[in-house]
């Protein structure tokens, strides 16, 4: 049966209620365990974000696990560890301090003790001009249920590139403040990594270099097939809106390849955190591809989040982005939307 979820958060709480018309006593027990972890996972990320706001970059660092990742704009490489999260957080704020930050439309995967959270988000920074820089994107984050309380193990933030009109305190949204990850980051020639460490490691980058293959060899059902059996999240800079299921994600394929193909994906510097039965693979990626007769070659981070279900790694979601801090990044190609 579907059913409707009503889902209110913010930099200063989440709480979840949902309502199910006439479903078996099992679908409703399940349905309110989703959203009793949906609340528990958004309360840590909540959290960290309220101790953003108030500059406690000390005490936000106890909001993630010792080995957690950070993939966001305004660094071009992820932050790994308490301590580097902490110095890219607190470095940002010295030039856009955080205001507001709102969860939109979260959704929630279990997988063991670990929850797949991704939400859409609207987000506003003070520059100092007494303006706040507001925009919209996609987060993407893996939650630890075990500890207490819940800890984030991941965390990455995929802005979208049209932002909308205006945001949620009713000023005008203003020209991106985003370019795009520039090619130099990638090095000179960038040779795709040959390991990521040894053991899982290796099998968790194998898992995501067949995906690449897939996608450049048109395969969808292989897609598929290296994708969690319970359904699969897809979002990128691209759209306003994550991709949710596994027949939405390949409607979205679909439609991509009927005036778009890839070349190659190459990985590089890559980055492997394992949790338990949850993992992600963070890394940077050099794309050659066409769109419209068009060939480009487009650099990017990738984040893509695995669950391990009798000793097979499946993928949960999916994020990649272009997109980084204008000061740090490429100016962005598209005209009017960048200065």
């Amino acid at each position: 049966m579907r059913r409707r979820q009503f889902i209110e958060t913010s930099a200063f709480g989440a709480v979840a209620a949902t309502i199910a018309a006439a479903t078996p006593a099992e679908a409703v027990a399940k349905s309110q365990a989703s959203s009793t972890v949906l609340e528990s996972a958004l309360a840590a990320l909540n959290a960290a974000k309220r101790l953003e706001i108030k500059g406690d970059f000390a005490s936000l660092t106890s909001s993630y696990h010792s080995d957690a990742i950070v993939v966001e704009p305004s660094s071009l490489k992820p932050s790994i560890g308490r301590a580097a999260i902490k110095d890219t957080l607190a470095k940002k704020g010295k030039s856009q301090k955080l205001v507001y930050f709102y969860y939109r439309q979260p959704q929630v995967a279990v997988s063991g003790n670990s929850a797949f959270v991704v939400s859409n988000f609207e987000s506003g920074y003070d520059t100092g001009d007494g303006q706040p820089v507001e925009y919209t994107g996609k987060s993407a984050s893996v939650i630890l249920l075990g500890a207490q309380p819940p800890l984030i193990a991941q965390e990455v933030l995929v802005p979208n590139i049209q932002a909308g009109g205006y945001g949620p305190m009713g000023r005008a949204l203003g020209q991106t403040p985003f370019g795009i990850f520039p090619m130099r980051a990638l090095g000179r020639d960038p040779i795709p990594v040959a390991s990521a460490g040894g053991g899982e490691k290796d099998v968790l980058l194998g898992q995501v270099r067949k995906i690449h293959a897939a996608w450049v060899a048109r395969d969808t059902s292989s897609l598929m097939k290296y994708s969690s059996k319970d359904g699969v999240f897809l979002m990128g800079d691209y759209s306003p809106f994550y991709v949710s299921g596994s027949a939405d994600l390949q409607q979205h394929f679909a439609d991509f390849y009927k005036e778009s193909s890839v070349k190659y994906v190459r990985e590089t510097e890559v980055n492997v955190g394992i949790w338990g039965d949850a993992a992600v693979v963070a890394f940077n990626f050099d794309l050659d591809y066409a769109i419209n007769g068009v060939s480009r070659r487009s650099p990017g981070r990738g984040v893509y989040a695995f669950e391990r279900v009798g000793g097979t790694w499946g993928m949960r979601y999916c994020a990649a982005t272009h997109l980084v801090a204008r000061a740090i990044g490429d100016p962005y190609p598209i005209p009017g939307l960048s200065t």
